[in-house]
């Protein structure tokens, strides 16, 4: 039954307790006439001070909110966006409204495993995220939209140990406990921790959604209304060790590991009405997906101080995992007889390897040189059985080996060089060469073999305009331009000519197949920012892109014996451009009298055009046009703090392909926490998120020989409300 809470005692939680006392000032005067100095620097900030432009959010920001899952986390940094997820999944991470596939998600400056779900980690087992709008050779080339980096948590030098308990509960009555407890050891040059954290979350999703069809006059031919209903959870359990060991003084050991297990269940139900028109063959059906994942990775970094003054670090990593997935879907007609029934049995082995390493001479001059490698292999097999049985019907029963063997192999070398050219100008130049190989070999395709390389040159340049304040070295306003190569591979699933069907096949439920013909999109970028820094602490950056990018990736519509089929196809060019800004101020550090409060906002405002695509909608595929966040954090007290945070993403109409229209609502968010410090070793945050429940509208819309098709669906939102309870031991 759904639990009925009111948000309000939420929104009102502000409660002030004693100070602690001052400490007492020392009445003794000093030894000796020597005028007092203050000497006073500016802490590191990896966005002002290094040439190659990045925003880092530290662990604090990152659980500011007490968020269980860090995707909550990440759709309030700067120019981020996390999509609407399927029942029980995590929402596609984007940048720049660019969608998804255009931004990089990478773990430790690494591709994630195959089966990784990022949800599975927490604020807590994270140490940082970086966002890198423009490219570096350093990284891997594969972001036309920029890279998300998430830096997982290490070994500390210090004995700690702390235990977080969460328990959140949503408006549907689903609950999401989980408990993490983080260890901390220093043995003389060794430091050791582990993480480990167990979870359940369960979810709940309804949708409703309308079909209709036009014929060519425009009379209605068909008008259909279904309901959904998904159900489920998602269970586990993670340990993440690391350990540093300083060797000797010129050498250093890290080693860090991760081993996973999850399950995943979900039960969907789906029913059609059909008001006129042909009813559907499957009028009712219950989809039931049971998902076994277990995920063990490790790599252990190798860094050594060279005599010559440079460095030099060697990494190599190993992994794998294995799947297993059973579904089932029982399917019956208008009369409630059964009509279908499906069973696909899979099990995957994923194992891979990878090494990376880098040397940087020591400084020559004004130049700070790194050159490097990275390469990896990973190896796929998949064994899936699919068996489908129509009741009551001459259709033959099918059974079909969809089993193949896949690999993907990649290398890379790359060089860079920061230097500077004058007090208030430095530069960053840079290549990298990347090669991407991927095969594989099944029953009923013929073998694939997909090769595809890129040179990638990067330059980015920073200059400090001045303005500042004296001894801030005056940094206060910087000019930032970029220019850049990057690329979007296709991914495996995209290349491989292995059907994924649908129940009630038509247009506007295609199957789904790949292309092994696919080519990668490649993309030439340039970047503007101007960013400027106040005395008061009071941040505001403005800036710009622009992205060429060739063979645009879209989805196309198509018939293959007998059935619809959606293959990803490249199409002609098109041009992506955008605005972007954030900032931050403390009001009392602004203006005098007001109370300690931080603001700071967000929002990006972004275009595209399809060359083979009339407008006005010839945007490229799951884009954004605007998006904005704006929040206020409150320190009410040395105890006490609490904030707001509001979330905007505008509607959106895509024309993907000449025939096809996706569209989709604007989505608003509104997200509130408190945080209570009881002592020096004990912390309770409350929030509660998504306070607006707002219902979700998606759709298509197809064009074919002057009739028209349209599709709805409608998703009902649903809050969240969350305590955490944070012991040091």
């Amino acid at each position: 039954m759904p639990v009925s809470v009111n948000p309000m005692p939420w929104v009102g939680m502000l409660l002030l307790l004693p100070h602690g006392k001052l400490a007492a000032q020392d009445p003794t005067p000093p030894a000796t006439d020597i005028d007092a100095v203050t000497v006073q620097g500016a802490r590191y900030d990896a966005r002002r001070d290094e040439t190659a432009s990045r925003i880092v959010a530290g662990r604090e920001e990152l659980a500011r909110h007490g968020d269980t899952l860090l995707t909550d986390a990440l759709k309030r940094l700067p120019g981020v966006t996390v999509g609407v997820p399927a029942p029980g999944r995590s929402g596609a991470i984007a940048l720049r409204g660019m969608g998804a596939g255009y931004t990089q998600v990478l773990l430790d400056g690494q591709l994630p495993p195959v089966g990784f779900d990022i949800d599975s980690l927490t604020p807590q087992m994270v140490e940082r995220v970086e966002i890198l709008r423009s490219a570096t050779a350093d990284q891997r080339a594969e972001a036309i939209a920029g890279t998300i980096n998430i830096v997982l948590a290490s070994a500390k030098r210090e004995d700690s140990d702390r235990v977080q308990l969460a328990w959140a509960a949503a408006s549907n009555g689903r609950q999401v406990p989980s408990a993490t407890w983080q260890r901390n050891r220093q043995q003389g040059p060794r430091s050791d921790a582990l993480i480990a954290t167990v979870s359940r979350r369960a979810f709940g999703v309804e949708e409703s959604a309308a079909e209709r069809e036009w014929d060519a006059t425009g009379a209605e031919r068909i008008a259909r209304s279904s309901r959904l209903r998904s159900e489920g959870s998602r269970s586990t359990l993670n340990l993440s060790p690391s350990m540093e060991l300083q060797l000797d003084e010129d050498n250093t050991l890290r080693l860090q590991g991760s081993a996973e297990g999850s399950r995943f269940e979900r039960i969907t139900d789906i029913e059609w009405d059909t008001q006129r028109g042909a009813p559907l063959r499957h009028v009712q059906y219950r989809q039931q997906s049971d998902v076994e994942v277990a995920l063990l990775r490790g790599d252990v970094r190798w860094t050594r101080k060279l005599e010559e003054g440079g460095t030099f670090e060697a990494k190599l990593g190993v992994g794998g995992n294995r799947e297993r997935n059973q579904y089932r879907e029982h399917g019956r007609d208008i009369q409630g007889q059964p009509s279908m029934e499906e069973h696909t049995a899979a099990r995957l082995r994923v194992h891979g390897i990878s090494s990376s390493g880098s040397h940087a001479p020591s400084g020559v001059g004004r130049h700070s040189m790194r050159t490097g490698w990275e390469a990896s292999l990973d190896g796929r097999r998949e064994d899936r059985m699919q068996a489908i049985q129509y009741p009551g019907s001459n259709d033959p029963d099918m059974l079909s080996d969809l089993g193949f063997d896949a690999e993907i192999r990649r290398l890379a070398f790359y060089t860079q060089d920061e230097f500077t050219v004058g007090p208030r100008w430095s530069v960053y130049l840079g290549a990298r060469w990347e090669r991407i190989e991927t095969t594989s070999e099944g029953s009923g395709f013929m073998p694939i073999r997909n090769r595809q390389q890129m040179l990638a040159p990067v330059l980015q340049s920073l200059w400090k305009l001045g303005g500042g304040n004296e001894g801030n070295d005056h940094d206060s306003t910087r000019l930032r331009v970029a220019f850049s190569r990057t690329f979007k591979a296709p991914t495996l699933g995209s290349i491989m000519p292995r059907p994924y069907t649908t129940t009630n096949n038509r247009p506007l439920n295609p199957d789904q197949i790949g292309n092994p013909a696919l080519r990668p999109e490649r993309a030439t970028g340039l970047d503007l920012s101007l960013e400027t820094d106040t005395g008061n602490g009071s941040r505001f950056n403005i800036g710009g892109y622009l992205r060429k990018i060739d063979d645009v990736v879209r989805t196309e519509l198509r018939q293959q014996e007998g059935r619809w089929m959606a293959m990803p196809v490249n199409g002609a060019d098109a041009t992506a451009w955008g605005l972007e800004m954030d900032g931050s101020l403390t009001l009392s550090k602004v203006f005098k009298g007001f109370p300690p409060i931080d603001l700071r906002f967000n929002a990006t405002r972004a275009w595209s055009r399809v060359d083979d695509v009339q407008g006005p909608y010839n945007r490229i595929p799951e884009q954004v046009p605007f998006s904005a966040t704006l929040g206020a954090d409150y320190r009410i007290s040395p105890r006490w703090s609490t904030g707001i945070s509001y979330g905007h993403g505008s509607s959106r109409e895509i024309q993907t392909t000449p025939i096809q229209l996706d569209f989709a609502s604007a989505r608003r968010e509104l997200d509130i926490h408190a945080n209570w410090t009881l002592n020096a070793a004990t912390r309770l945050h409350l929030s509660a998120s998504n306070l607006l429940q707002q219902e979700l509208d998606s759709g298509q819309r197809y064009l074919l020989a002057g009739e028209s098709q349209e599709l709805t669906r409608s998703r009902r939102g649903t809050a969240l409300f969350r305590v955490q309870l944070e012991i040091q031991l």
